[in-house]
């Protein structure tokens, strides 16, 4: 009869090296998202939204 040669793994894959190549796959956390307080918009953390447009002193 006909025998079909499959690719098979050669040993087991331990749990750390299994870890090691799924790392990079792992979940992001999400950024925080904030109110500017000048104009309103939803804006990133540490970045300028209405960096034109000064503050009202009053």
């Amino acid at each position: 009869g006909s025998l079909e040669l499959m690719a098979v793994p050669r040993k087991k894959v331990s749990p750390h090296k299994k870890g090691i190549r799924n790392g990079p796959k792992a979940l992001k956390p999400v950024p925080v998202i904030i109110r500017c307080t000048v104009c309103g918009r939803v804006k990133l953390p540490h970045f300028y939204c209405c960096s034109g447009i000064k503050r009202n002193p009053s």
